[in-house]
């Protein structure tokens, strides 16, 4: 009885037609090496740190030091550093703040950015009341059954390292494994209060920007859009040449307002923005260009008639 009433729980959690990506909200961040210590220890050779430290020694003596003060010195300074970056690499709390602020720069894309469905979240398969044990607890929150991905499109984990340049950076990676096995990789270096920043940006971007193929609806019709042979939205040095690899598709280029309708929806709703590039289009089946900065008396141009020989396209059906 207690299994069918987790089961329940969990179906009430993750619905049959959830459309979202459903990601485990626990990270787990792995230590790895300290590139600061390791980039020190053997970017110089043992002559040259000989020769680093005798100069410092001497510029001391200079100074006023005897030589036994000058050697001291140089000690405890050591002394000091060391026991000022041991205390900084306890590591006590960063994959909590990489976690967290993982989670919270990616929610504020999504608040910012207009987005009306969200491509991924985060989602608990566990009772609330276990999940604020938890976290009373001090610990990260659940745990993963055995048939995890019967809920979960995705499980995560990363890595984080301090920085090889000995400014207080970390360098950080994150991996996404899905039902299949296969993983994503993102990575960052920055400073640990905004290197989740660039990794939330570039998941949020994989996640929600539009892919080919797909499709989208347009009023009471709807189009399917194909990209082009690479698969993306791609460039071309005459109209023509964007039409022709369209018909190789089995497709066509979309006219002006069919380009207009799909850029309404944006980059991050299904749609392909235009922005301010010039476009290849067919307009009553003729390859013609789309300029948005030539709006009068119609963006609609001969590609004569503009001054730029790189023109983007997609095909659609």
């Amino acid at each position: 009885m207690k299994h069918l009433l987790v089961l329940l729980l969990l179906i009430q959690i993750f619905p049959a037609n959830a459309k979202s990506a459903n990601i485990w909200p626990s990270i787990p961040f792995i230590r790895g090496m300290d590139e600061c210590a390791y980039h020190n220890a053997f970017s110089r050779t043992r002559l040259e740190f000989i020769g680093e430290m005798s100069s410092i020694a001497s510029e001391l003596m200079e100074s006023g030091a005897k030589g036994s003060e000058a050697l001291q010195m140089l000690v405890t300074f050591d002394a000091l550093y060391d026991k000022q970056k041991a205390i900084a690499l306890q590591h006590r709390y960063i994959d909590v703040s990489l976690e967290a602020t993982f989670k919270g720069f990616l929610d504020s894309y999504y608040r910012k950015l207009g987005v009306a469905n969200r491509n991924i979240q985060f989602k608990h398969i566990n009772s609330i009341q276990r999940i604020i044990q938890d976290a009373s607890n001090g610990q990260r929150s659940g745990y993963l059954p055995e048939n995890t991905f019967d809920y979960l499109d995705y499980v995560a984990y990363g890595t984080y390292s301090m920085g090889r340049n000995c400014r207080g950076t970390i360098a950080v990676t994150l991996t996404l494994v899905d039902k299949d096995g296969v993983s994503q990789t993102f990575q960052a270096e920055d400073y640990p209060g905004v290197v989740m920043s660039h990794i939330a940006s570039r998941v949020f971007e994989e996640f929600q920007r539009t892919k080919f193929p797909s499709t989208l609806n347009l009023g009471n019709r709807r189009i399917r859009l194909v990209g082009s042979p690479t698969g993306t939205v791609s460039t071309s040095h005459h109209p023509r040449n964007a039409q022709m690899a369209c018909e190789s598709m089995g497709a066509r280029l979309p006219n002006s307002n069919e380009l207009e309708l799909i850029d309404s929806y944006g980059d991050w709703n299904g749609g392909v923005s235009i922005n301010q590039a010039v476009w290849a289009i067919n307009e009553w089946g003729s390859a013609k260009v789309y300029h948005p900065g030539l709006r009068n008396p119609s963006p609609v141009r001969d590609v004569h008639s503009v001054n730029t020989r790189s023109f983007k396209y997609y095909c659609v059906k």
